[in-house]
Formats: C-alpha cells, structure tokens, sequence
C-alpha cells in the first residue's frame, strides 16, 4: 500500500465531508440576498390640455407607457399617486388598465367629507380614488382588513383651508411568506403648509406603523421640517441622495412648465433593508437620470418615478 496516497485520499475525503456538512458541521455557502423592488410615483399632468378629471392619469398613452415600464421593470410594489380612479387599476376604465398581468391593487375608497360615508368616486367634498398601492401576486399577498387611508386635515381651518383629497393610503403585504410589508403611499396638500404639516404628521403616525415599512411618494415638499422623518427611518431616495451613497444635487423629481419649474418633491424612506446595487448602481434611481427611463416614455407626467432595490435582512 502507498501510504502517501493513502493519506492523501482521506485527508481529501475529509475536507469534502466538512464543505458539505456531513461531518455535522454546517456548510459554507454564500447564498443571494432577498431582495425587494418597489416603486414610488405620482402620475397626474397639470397640464389642462389632457383633459383629464382633477389633472390625473387618463390618457391612453400615458397609460400605456407606464404599464410597460411596470412589465419590464418589475417592481414587486407599487406606491401611486393620482390615479384617475380605482377601476383603471386592472379594469378597462379611462383607458385602464394601469396594471400589467402578474399585479394587483387597490385604492383608498372614497368617503365624504363631512359624514366619513362612502361615495361615488367623483363624489363633490369626498377624498376620491387617487391614491393606490399594488403587488406582484407571485411573491406578495394582501393582509385582510390592513387598507387605511389618512384624509385631508379636517378640523375647522382644514375644512376651510385644506383640500379633503389629499391623501395618504397603506396597505400590509406578505412578502414570500415570511415578511409582513407596510407599504405606504403619500399625497399631501399642495398648496398650504399647515395642512400639508398635519397630514404628513398623521401619515407618519396612523399609516407608517410597521416593522418593516415603506413609505414614499409626492410629498409636495423639500422641507425636512414638514417631512417630519423619524430616526429610525433611512433615506431610500431625497432630493438627489440615493440612500447613504451618493447625492446628486441636479436630480429634480417634479417639472413644471416645459421644464422651466423644477422642485425636489418626490421620497422615498424605509425603516429595515440595506441598498441592493446588483441592478440599481446605488440602490435607487430617479426616472430620466443616471440613463434610466421616465415611466411616462418621457412626456405626459409631471413627476418622475423613483425605484428602490433594497436587500432584506
């Protein structure tokens, strides 16, 4: 017998035994991150020469084109502002649906001002239809009974001050059946800064109350001071800062005017997950810069989109 191979063949057989965990030792693998995409946009137009109800998204190409920016990029969440009304989300109503195949969703419901009861989605002093979160139904399912809406400030200067829909609206998901997901969209007044500052307060408060919360949208405002960002809550993407790598102070996410008006109003916060840079270079991107795409195919929404790849714990 050789026993220099001998040796050799067991040392070797050894050392496969402990790679795989057969010798009662866990194997060391290094295995992908979970991974979560989630998108956050506003996809109203000022512009009255759409003709669309309240300056939200009914016309066909714009429809069109931010269904296919959807089916190609694939958020697992959705977070919209200003949709038309909740039958575009999967139905055929103005030029619906927003949805590709593969995504649910659903919208904050309509109720009165004055009464809190359910109306007609075009109802007058009613919260409307406008704010809406959907999920691709392969990896995410709805929590029954989570939808919750924040309306417009409505005490006694809200009601003569505020507009009632502005709102903000939440849903929980589960994630591939292990993560219970907050996901939060916000549309804030746009026009006043003491109803803007109270509504944001309650969104923050009623809406954004979960372990592992998303929350991001048009927040009609640049001020840290309205936003009210709790601690525990990092900067997904504001106003040019992609997470904790990068800020670029040239990104403005609302455009006005044929581009003669630009504000920074639209972010994007979480409370658990760390920047993915597999697919996004810093973890976030604002439509138009850094070479990505607009969802509006480049024309017909006032505010750009922001997408978050983040890693989970």
């Amino acid at each position: 017998m050789h026993y220099r191979g001998f040796w050799t063949r067991i040392a070797v057989a050894a050392l496969g035994m402990l790679l795989t965990g057969s010798l009662g030792w866990p194997a060391h693998t290094t295995a992908a991150p979970s991974t979560l995409r989630y998108l956050a946009i506003n996809v109203g137009n000022a512009s009255p020469q759409y003709g669309c109800w309240e300056y939200k998204l009914c016309r066909a190409q714009d429809v069109q084109n931010l269904r296919n920016y959807i089916a190609t990029w694939q958020p697992d969440i959705i977070l919209l502002s200003e949709v038309y009304r909740a039958a575009q989300l999967t139905g055929t109503a103005n030029n619906g649906p927003i949805l590709p195949p593969g995504y649910t969703g659903m919208c904050g419901q309509s109720r009165d001002r004055y009464t809190g009861a359910l109306v007609s989605w075009d109802a007058p002093n009613a919260s409307h239809e406008h704010e809406c979160i959907a999920w691709k139904t392969s990896r995410l399912s709805y929590v029954a009974g989570s939808a919750a809406s924040a309306y417009g400030r409505n005490d006694a200067y809200g009601q003569s001050n505020c507009n009632y829909d502005f709102t903000g609206f939440r849903v929980r998901l589960t994630l591939d059946g292990q993560y219970t997901i907050t996901a939060v969209t916000v549309h804030p007044d746009s026009g006043n800064t003491s109803c803007r500052t109270e509504e944001i307060a309650r969104y923050w408060s009623t809406l954004a109350d979960g372990a592992y919360t998303i929350i991001g949208g048009d927040w009609n405002t640049e001020s840290d001071a309205e936003i009210q960002r709790p601690a525990t809550f990092a900067i997904n993407y504001k106003g040019g800062q992609h997470w904790n790598l990068a800020y670029h102070s040239n990104e403005y996410s609302a455009v006005y005017a044929w581009g003669l008006v630009k504000y920074k109003y639209d972010h994007a916060f979480s409370n658990f997950g760390t920047p993915f840079t597999a697919n996004l270079t810093y973890g976030s991107v604002l439509g138009g810069y850094d070479g990505h795409p607009r969802a509006d195919g480049g024309e017909g929404m006032d505010h750009r989109q922001i997408l978050v790849d983040m890693a989970l714990p």
